[in-house]
């Protein structure tokens, strides 16, 4: 059972909340303590020390990523939760830390929970590290990270972006080749890996592949056109992004 703190400045979310703990988790959830703002929260992590902590993204007083590199020490688990899928979703999903969107349902809930006993909590240091938008007020500066965390079937795997050459959709798998030549089974389809990645240099060339851009050794036009990437892997253009992939192409 986890003894949990509920970070939660919106008061009708707060009880919503605690309903649906009480009434679907008693038995994995122990609700010990709620704060109201970021710096009750603070306090409340001091208190009280948490094992599972559901944290509101935008309190009162400060965002929750700004709260967390506050603490010394983060020992507990994350489930973060917020009424807004904006940018800072985007951050999260770099980190691959939980979040669940308002209003929260029973069956995501549950999920989330499920998650967390399979997340060792001395990953999630590795993983607020990488949420910068504790500092971030412009959301296009949330995309200027240097680390992905990747699910695999084993746990998470954390590589620099600029490692990553391609990658290749395997049905409700990606498999992401790194510059080494190392090959990481991804839980996740192609197309989640893509919306993270959005301006840091990848394109979707056809609807099995994105390739970074930086890792392109030649383009080759024979043959309706494909890139040469530099794991030495031929890779097609889809006749109908040719155009869009040459522009970009361009301009590295």
């Amino acid at each position: 059972m986890f003894n949990t703190l509920m970070i939660e400045d919106n008061a009708d979310a707060a009880e919503k909340l605690r309903f649906l703990l009480s009434k679907y988790c008693s038995e994995k959830i122990n609700l010990i303590a709620h704060a109201a703002s970021g710096q009750e929260g603070i306090s409340a992590i001091g208190s009280h020390r948490p094992e599972l902590v559901f944290l509101d993204i935008e309190l009162g007083d400060m965002i929750a990523f700004e709260m967390l590199e506050r603490l010394e020490t983060v020992d507990f688990q994350v489930i973060f939760t917020t009424a807004h899928d904006h940018y800072a979703i985007k951050a999260i999903r770099y980190s691959a830390v939980d979040y669940l969107l308002k209003p929260i349902g029973r069956e995501e809930l549950l999920a989330a929970i499920a998650r967390v006993e399979q997340n060792p909590a001395r990953l999630l240091r590795e993983q607020v590290s990488m949420l910068n938008v504790g500092r971030v007020r412009n959301p296009a500066d949330v995309l200027l990270h240097e680390k992905i965390a990747l699910t695999t079937a084993e746990g998470l795997v954390f590589v620099k972006i600029a490692d990553i050459v391609r990658c290749e959709s395997d049905r409700m798998y990606t498999v992401v080749t790194m510059a080494e030549g190392k090959q990481i089974i991804v839980s996740k389809p192609m197309g989640q890996l893509e919306e993270v990645l959005e301006g840091q240099g990848f394109f979707r060339v056809h609807m099995s592949h994105l390739i970074n851009m930086n890792h392109i050794r030649q383009f080759i036009r024979t043959d309706g056109g494909y890139v040469v990437m530099d794991d030495g892997a031929t890779v097609s253009v889809a006749r109908n992004r040719k155009e869009e992939f040459l522009e970009l192409f361009s301009k590295f």
